[in-house]
């Protein structure tokens, strides 16, 4: 070891000298042009050493991802990503024209209320029409009727002025009032003295004339009948007596 240490820096220096040597050989014949070609690749390789070379394994090799080709229809946006834009202008649409259903079945409404309200109206006027109508055909059957009342009337009264015998002992004046009840054929059925006239002879002879007529002349409605001529008030003034 002493000897080794003793050696080495001769040795060092030698093999300094002989370096310098060949660099200034090297530097007096070789041109800049294959210096370059020979240095660079040199740096060159020592780098891709220094890189490459810390392991002898190889990594595992992982599959590359693959990338999605870009076709026609990939390159689209999905139309799913589009909805809710889409969406939105339809829901905008469809509040539009919900608010003019609305409307519209508003103004039907309405106009259901009015044509309800003039046919109330109408079928107001047509009732009072008619009850007008009515209550102006009740007053001609009235009058008609009491018309042909009065004119049975009128005939049965003849009729039993025709047939009275005129006591000597009557006076203007004289009344009596009778209740006379008929059948519906007309003929007398019975006649009860309500009101005398103070004198027996005038109040007879009233009598016997109604009941020396035996039948009246009636009217054939039997509602007409039997509201006036069933029985009946029959009042006996006979106004051409001279006292």
């Amino acid at each position: 070891m002493a000897s080794l240490r003793l050696y080495a820096l001769p040795l060092s220096g030698a093999l300094l000298l002989h370096a310098l040597i060949a660099y200034l050989f090297l530097q007096g014949f070789g041109s800049e042009d294959d210096i370059a070609q020979v240095i660079t690749p040199t740096v060159v390789n020592a780098k891709l050493l220094v890189v490459d070379a810390p392991s002898t394994k190889k990594p595992p090799s992982r599959p590359a991802p693959k990338t999605p080709s870009m076709t026609p229809a990939a390159a689209k946006p999905p139309a799913v990503e589009r909805k809710p834009a889409a969406e939105q202008r339809p829901q905008a649409t469809t509040g539009r024209q919900s608010a003019a259903e609305l409307e519209r079945q508003r103004q039907a409404l309405e106009e259901l209320q009015r044509r309800e309200r003039l046919a109330a109206l109408g079928e107001l006027a047509d009732d009072s029409l008619q009850r007008s109508l009515d209550a102006e055909a009740q007053q001609m059957r009235e009058g008609q009727n009491k018309q042909q009342v009065q004119t049975y009337q009128a005939g049965i009264y003849d009729l039993v002025r025709k047939n009275w015998s005129r006591p000597p002992s009557a006076r203007n004046g004289m009344q009596a009032r009778f209740v006379v009840e008929l059948i519906p054929t007309g003929e007398v059925l019975s006649v009860a003295l309500v009101n005398s006239s103070g004198n027996g002879s005038f109040d007879r002879s009233a009598e016997q004339a109604i009941r020396r007529a035996r039948r009246f002349d009636v009217p054939e409605d039997n509602q007409l009948f039997e509201a006036n001529f069933r029985r009946f008030y029959f009042l006996f003034r006979p106004e051409d007596l001279l006292r």
